[in-house]
């Protein structure tokens, strides 16, 4: 399923032609446009292209038209596309044969948006801007090419009524000097080979893409001191709806119910009642766990426990989905207060909430008996960001951080798990645990991250990397093996490369592995297997077993390959950046006697190992277990890898 979402933003508040009136918030709705889809969809910078004013030309749209999305390799047919456009529209009579005969389109007219050098001189003639079927046309080649999971958002109007709300106001030009010839020439090529072939216009129901518009034929699109009244009202809106539920249709209506009927927003398109974006953006956040009600004692179970880093004060907020940027308040605070190894009870602090059947719950503070130790240092050039950081913390005390981790600022370095250094753009750490100062680099980097990120994901990380069950139920029973794999037959190459809980691995690009798991215990488990860099403090599962797999998928007295070859078992890599010659990085196991969801510890860019399952873990209802023996049925694992470039001669 395609997960992705790309964008061609356009904004034009100044135009060249000096017969065009001006306009006041189209450049800064293009840029809410995009705050909105970078800070709450979580759309790349990179997979966004903005034209502003002057960068708007007809030429220069249609060419980024095509190379941002049509002939964008990167895109892939299903990925979400968002066409928007800010800025006057217009009408230019048609030449003669521009329309098929009989056609119900309103006769003699074409729909255009006004490009910044529209009527503007051009080689032969006038800049006609982009009429409805050049547009047209151009969307239809792209849904051709990626998919028609395409939405064209159009905050401009074509044909006002003759009582205009005024000059300043109406994103609506009259066209004075372009005549038909000129909308003939500036055709988009696609649409001269499809003369009479459908789609001769946008605001026709087509399947390629869904279209809405800020206003129909005979209406008017309005900006104010707020913007535009679609884009103000849109982005009001989606703020507060849950978005993965949400169709076009019923959005228009939420649209059109706060507006005023001089303005009534428009929606075209077969697909109108398709969720927003077919879903794309709003799949499911696996850091949020099943909380299911007991009706026998009113208590609360929650599919997490010992084996996740739960502990007894663990506090959890409750929400009614577990879907990525779509509306998701908290309605409740729980706490949990009894523990299995794979689930947990707890109880809510607020009496007066009425509690659902099933809802979901997210980890805010974690409890951890012993806090994240932190040494701030200042240097001359960073002493006003890190006093402004030192803010955060008091000495004295452990305060909750947005990692959800008890977190206490020490005076000295030797106190510390980590030291930190502000840059300008880049966060240095200084690692002093022992786990990670032996085996992998003293002193890192992080580019683009503020010290708060960096901080959080640190605390998190060290929580996951040191999590053990003390009783060690399999320990010398469930043993973790590393080789690498011939590149043409898949076959092994070479002995076991882990010796004493480590492998150092001459690094070779394109190298594949595979991990063998042997179980000599008399337990059938589940084996969770994550890969944690510690250069960037990421964590990503590598695998995570089918909870609807039957039998287990790692029975007593057997193995279990992880990189096989076979359909969701590939095998793995790891890429060394060209500027390094070392890497390294942990390969953490989670048993466990029941499936569970283990999604939830993942976090931040991992950018060494690369696996291509994908599995999806949701969870399931674990077997009870009484509270010490439960308590014994889960156990980790923990290797150190170190890739070395070998140097030449």
């Amino acid at each position: 399923m395609s997960t992705r979402a790309f964008a061609l933003i356009i904004g034009i508040d100044h135009y060249k032609s000096g017969n065009i009136w001006n306009l006041h918030s189209c450049v800064d709705d293009a840029r809410r446009i995009r705050s909105w889809l970078v800070n709450d969809l979580n759309v790349p910078d990179d997979q966004i292209c903005m034209l502003l004013d002057g960068q708007a030309t007809q030429h220069n749209i249609e060419n980024r038209f095509m190379s941002h999305l049509t002939n964008n390799r990167c895109i892939e047919k299903g990925d979400a596309i968002i066409i928007y456009f800010a800025g006057h529209g217009s009408t230019i009579p048609t030449p003669k044969g521009w329309f098929p005969p009989n056609t119900l389109k309103r006769s003699g007219f074409a729909e255009v948006l006004c490009t910044y050098d529209y009527e503007t001189k051009a080689t032969r003639g006038r800049v006609a801007g982009i009429s409805d079927r050049s547009l047209g046309s151009m969307v239809y080649e792209l849904s051709q090419a990626k998919g028609d999971n395409i939405t064209l958002i159009l905050d401009t109007c074509f044909s006002p009524r003759r009582d205009i709300a005024g000059r300043g106001l109406t994103r609506w030009t009259p066209t004075i000097k372009v005549a038909p010839d000129d909308l003939d020439r500036c055709l988009w090529h696609g649409a001269r080979r499809r003369l009479y072939g459908p789609p001769y216009s946008i605001l026709a129901p087509q399947k390629s893409h869904i279209c809405l518009a800020a206003c129909g034929n005979g209406s008017q699109a309005i900006e104010g001191k707020n913007g535009g009244r679609l884009t103000h009202k849109l982005l009001e809106l989606v703020s507060t709806l849950s978005l993965h539920r949400i169709s076009y249709s019923h959005l228009l209506d939420r649209l059109q119910q706060g507006m005023p009927n001089t303005q009534q927003p428009v929606c075209h398109g077969i697909n109108r009642d398709r969720i927003l974006f077919n879903g794309v953006p709003f799949t499911t956040n696996a850091h949020f766990l099943q909380v299911t009600l007991n009706d026998r004692d009113e208590r609360l179970r929650v599919e997490a426990g010992l084996i996740h880093g739960l502990v007894e004060g663990s506090e959890l907020s409750l929400h009614f989905h577990n879907h990525r940027c779509s509306n998701n308040p908290a309605f409740s605070t729980i706490v949990v207060e009894e523990l299995h190894p794979t689930w947990c009870f707890a109880r809510t602090v607020n009496l007066r909430v009425s509690l659902p059947k099933t809802c979901w719950a997210r980890v805010i503070r974690w409890n951890n008996r012993r806090p994240f130790r932190v040494n701030l240092k200042a240097t001359l050039t960073s002493f006003i960001r890190m006093w402004k950081f030192k803010r955060t913390f008091n000495a004295e005390s452990a305060p909750t951080s947005r990692s959800g981790l008890s977190i206490l600022r020490v005076r000295k370095a030797a106190q510390a798990d980590i030291s930190l250094t502000l840059g300008r753009h880049s966060v240095t750490v200084e690692r002093h645990d022992d786990i990670i100062a032996t085996n992998h680099r003293h002193v890192i980097k992080i580019e683009k991250r503020t010290g708060d990120e960096v901080l959080a994901d640190a605390a998190r990380f060290h929580l996951h990397l040191h999590r053990f069950n003390p009783l060690a139920p399999f320990k010398d029973l469930v043993s973790m093996e590393l080789y690498r794999l011939h590149p043409e037959y898949w076959t092994k190459m070479g002995g076991n490369l882990l010796q004493n809980g480590k492998a150092v691995i001459p690094y070779e690009q394109g190298a594949i592995f595979s991990i063998f798991l042997y179980n000599k215990s008399n337990v059938d488990l589940w084996p969770y297997l994550a890969y944690m860099d510690p250069n960037y403090y990421g964590i990503t599962m590598l695998y995570q077993s089918d909870t609807a797999a039957s039998p287990p998928p790692l029975p007593k007295k057997s193995h279990l390959e992880i990189g096989s070859g076979k359909p969701g078992s590939e095998a793995m890599s790891f890429t060394l950046p060209d500027h390094e010659h070392l890497d390294s990085g942990f390969l953490k196991l989670f048993l466990s006697p029941t499936p569970i969801a283990m999604g939830m510890i993942e976090q931040g860019p991992s950018l060494a190992w690369t696996s291509f399952m994908e599995i999806e873990s949701v969870p399931a209802s674990p077997i009870d277990f009484d509270s010490e023996k439960g308590n014994r049925m889960w156990d980790t694992a923990l290797v150190s890898i170190v890739f070395l470039r070998q140097r030449n001669g």
